[in-house]
């Protein structure tokens, strides 16, 4: 029976603890601090931001049209009173979590509520205990990255990490976010409809990785909801006036005076949670960048019985991705097996209002791949479900290649876009043409017909036919 070690207590490390168990190892579970690094998704990410965001959204789009007077039974304790109710609903997800984990306890699955450094290639130290081990599963989350700024105190009062301001009772009058990837996305949006003043600076565009339309219609977006958008802009100097207001200077193409707020929050991303492991004992080494190199099979590179899953490995940093990459890992542990990653679709979301979704290949990969892409796009004022829904500002944009017409990448920004997006991924997995996407059934009224719209204008442009669809 191989002994399988798996450090790191989040969603990678009990995925991949539960599979190398029922693959018939004996399993070693370290979960200590480094836990509550790897439980990022039920702690201080996916599950409490969305708590936070569904009663402030649902205020919003209540008072939307203007047709009702929405406003909160005690607007002083408006924010107070959905932190609390966020922290129970929380708290429910973390005993349901430790629940299924000691349910798994036995002789073979061992439990250890301590974190783990390695001593060599085959041993680890816990709590004081040496533990013997066949293989090694890294599973230790990751930190907030603090970006180097002049008169930066990231322990300063009012600057606030994700973490911080998940806990942040009171609304502020201004606040300022460095940072527009996820966090800085999703938070600007709604502290804006709390009432804050809100600015954003990035040192890229918005959703650089994307289509530039989509960053492009976003940002508009949020400008029309009133937020201060300052993209290609390099925060350089932080200091603070007579009243305690942060001042926040920034280089940029145009010229602009400093913005002065109440609240920083700091969204400049993560990085992997590996300085307390010791991995040179392990015979692992980090490149350039800080990072463990991680190959298709989740080994460690230069490694065979080392591998990485989860935000740790730094490959995709979401939390349905880092159960897959668990289960590759667990299995090849377990067997000395080569299974690989092969979604070709690798779904990525940003719960912005609408939702940003895309799946596949970037369109400009592809095509410096060989593939020569047609796209198509839809408005979402267009479909009647979006528009009622009061989404008149989104769109969706798909992409196919003209040789085979097979679905190669799919963006949408719309309302629901984070439900919306998985049958075109499902397509794009599975190696779909457009016309075997339009061959489903779309019910009217329904928002999922930006799809059946923007498919049927691929299948015209690939000299298809598609179905008579509804023009409502």
């Amino acid at each position: 029976m191989k002994t399988i070690a798996v450090l790191g207590g989040g969603s990678a490390g009990f995925t991949a603890a539960r599979i190398a168990s029922e693959n018939g190892a004996r399993v070693l579970f370290f979960m200590g601090d480094n836990a509550d690094h790897a439980s990022l998704c039920v702690n201080a990410g996916c599950m409490p931001s969305k708590a936070l965001f569904e009663p402030i959204d649902a205020m919003h789009h209540a008072k939307q049209h203007g047709w009702l007077e929405v406003k909160p039974k005690q607007p002083d304790e408006y924010l107070a009173q959905i932190v609390r109710w966020k922290d129970q609903e929380i708290e429910e997800f973390r005993t349901y979590r430790q629940k299924a984990i000691r349910e798994h306890a036995s002789d073979t699955f061992q439990i250890i509520r301590a974190n783990a450094s390695f001593m060599n290639r085959h041993e680890l130290v816990s709590a004081g205990q040496l533990y013997t081990f066949d293989a090694a599963i890294i599973a230790t989350g990751s930190v907030t990255t603090i970006p180097r700024i002049e008169g930066l105190d990231p322990s300063a009062e009012g600057v606030w990490t994700s973490d911080d301001i998940l806990h942040n009772p009171r609304i502020p009058k201004s606040l300022a976010i460095i940072g527009a990837g996820a966090i800085g996305l999703e938070f600007s949006l709604r502290y804006a409809r709390l009432g804050s003043e809100v600015t954003m600076f990035s040192n890229k565009a918005i959703l650089p990785r994307y289509p530039a339309q989509f960053g492009e219609r976003l940002r508009l977006i949020y400008e029309h909801e009133g937020i201060r958008v300052f993209t290609r802009r390099q925060v350089t100097r932080i200091a603070r006036d007579e009243s305690g207001r942060f001042v926040i200077a920034s280089d940029g193409a145009e010229s602009k005076a400093p913005i002065v707020a109440e609240k920083i929050l700091l969204a400049t991303g993560r990085r992997p949670a590996l300085h307390e492991l010791n991995l040179e004992a392990a015979g692992a080494e980090l490149n350039p960048k800080g990072r463990l190199e991680i190959g298709d099979d989740m080994r460690v590179k230069g490694s065979s019985h080392l591998f990485a899953a989860g935000d740790v490995a730094g490959l995709r940093m979401v939390v349905h991705h880092a159960h897959i990459e668990a289960g590759i890992a667990a299995e090849n542990a377990c067997g000395d097996g080569h299974r690989e990653w092969t979604k070709r679709s690798n779904i990525e979301v940003i719960f912005s209002d609408p939702e940003f979704a895309f799946a596949g290949s970037k369109p400009a990969q592809a095509e410096s791949e060989g593939g020569q892409l047609i796209s198509a796009s839809a408005e979402s004022r267009d479909i009647g479900k979006l528009h009622l829904a009061g989404d008149d500002f989104g769109f969706g944009e798909f992409w196919a290649d003209a040789r085979n017409a097979r679905l190669v990448s799919a963006g949408l920004l719309c309302s629901d876009a984070s439900n919306l997006i998985h049958l075109p991924a499902y397509a794009i997995d599975h190696e779909h043409t457009i016309y075997q996407l339009e061959d489903a059934e779309y019910y009217h009224p329904t928002k999922i017909e930006i799809i059946s719209e923007i498919g049927d204008t691929l299948c015209r442009k690939l000299g298809g036919h598609p179905f008579a669809r509804a023009e409502e």
